[in-house]
Order: C-alpha cells, then structure tokens, then sequence
C-alpha cells in the first residue's frame, strides 16, 4: 500500500475502515496458520476484525497515515490472537467432562 491518506478522527470510517479490516483479517489468517492454536474454531468464533481495529486505533495516534495504521494492525495482532487462542482453550478445557 503506498496511500496518502491521513486518519484524522474517531471513528474511522468508509474506505479507510475497509483498509484496516481487511490488513486485519490478512494478519489473522498469517497468524492462525503459523500458530496452529488447539482449539481453532473456537478462536476463530471470538475474532472481531471490526471490534480489534475500533480498539486498536486510538484518538492518541491520530493524526496516522493510512499506511502506518495499517501496519501496526498489522504487527500488534500477534498478542491478541494468543489472548484469543488462549481464552479458547480455557472455554474447551470447561466443557470437557
């Protein structure tokens, strides 16, 4: 990507939302791939693309470039799919008898 484009409010809206969701979804793919969590489905039910980057693109960023909004949703995503595949396995580990 190589966007002029500059976050300047809360919430980010129309193509500039589409953009993070969509880097978003791209990471959490890489990321479940490599990381094989035991409980994949139940991971995959918890991720919220739009919730993550509601939460993760905060007013003390701003203003951000489209670009470098992008790639830090990007690169935080990693501890937040381990938080995910974490609470996963503790919601299977209770339904085990």
């Amino acid at each position: 990507m190589d966007s002029h484009a500059v976050i300047a409010s809360l919430p980010v809206t129309g193509t500039d939302r589409t953009v993070l969701i969509n880097a978003a979804n791209a990471a959490f793919e890489r990321i479940i791939g490599r990381m094989e969590p035991a409980n994949e489905e139940l991971t995959r039910s918890y991720w919220d693309a739009e919730s993550y980057v509601d939460n993760e693109i905060t007013a003390s960023m701003l203003p951000i470039s489209l670009d470098y909004a992008a790639y830090l949703v990007d690169v935080i995503l990693m501890p937040h799919v381990a938080q995910l595949a974490g609470a996963a396995d503790e919601e299977a580990a209770k339904s085990r008898p």
